[in-house]
């Protein structure tokens, strides 16, 4: 799903055109691949997490959120981009009490709390961040608040989103020998069933609780680090 940044961005520029304009909002010096030229405010939602406990997204304020989207049953993108979540939280060391992950499914009907726990658990991240869903159509709006579009497909497995490039590499990109053996005993252990393309940015969440960055799911992990830690040094 490479490139599929890119639209989300301009979706989420669009989204949030009127809430952006005449706002003093600067991008963050320093920050590493798509920095969004006017930070925009990051919808609040109310989702529930593998805890079974509610998470709300402005109780963030004050942190700096790393956001990403995934669904357990997935054998494509997902079990790297969970990974480049913990290996990024591992990264931070002491600051990492200083940040949110969060992991919002784009599969609400089979990722219910005991799922998302048990998936939690075989990555190392059940007590790092926080994956939720919820009621489809509570899980939808986030969705569309943050420019992510997905196409589920029951009937043969096969799932197309604009912008994906078919033949594109998989983005292990930062990832070590021992995170790609996990990656697929994650794989192994939850992959199958029907198939949820989706839209894979993580999207980077300033203090102010602003939309400052977008990046790809070819990020490193120490690249999603070093934009965690400029926001961290903002004011």
């Amino acid at each position: 799903m490479r490139n599929t940044i890119v639209a989300a961005v301009l979706l989420l520029t669009g989204a949030f055109v009127v809430a952006a304009s005449g706002r003093a909002e600067q991008p963050a010096e320093g920050l590493v691949a798509n920095f969004i030229q006017h930070p925009m405010p990051a919808p609040d939602f109310t989702l529930t997490d593998q805890h079974n406990a509610p998470f709300h997204m402005a109780d963030a304020r004050g942190k700096v959120v790393v956001m990403s989207f995934i669904y357990t049953h997935c054998t494509d993108l997902c079990p790297f981009i969970t990974l480049k979540v913990k290996d990024a939280w591992q990264l931070l060391g002491a600051d990492a009490s200083r940040v949110v992950f969060v992991a919002v499914t784009t599969d609400p009907q089979r990722d219910v709390p005991a799922v998302m726990a048990a998936y939690s658990k075989a990555a190392g991240l059940n007590d790092v961040w926080h994956f939720v869903g919820g009621a489809p159509k509570a899980v939808q709006a986030v969705w569309s608040d943050y420019a992510i579009g997905v196409t589920v497909n029951k009937d043969t497995g096969a799932v197309a989103v604009e912008g994906e490039q078919k033949d594109a590499p998989e983005p292990t990109q930062g990832l070590s020998p021992a995170d790609l053996a996990l990656a697929g005993q994650i794989e192994n252990a939850f992959g199958g069933g029907y198939d949820v393309g989706h839209s894979a940015p993580f999207w980077i969440v300033d203090k102010k609780g602003m939309i400052a960055a977008g990046m790809d799911s070819d990020a490193t992990p120490a690249q999603i680090v070093a934009n965690v830690r400029t926001l961290l040094k903002a004011r």
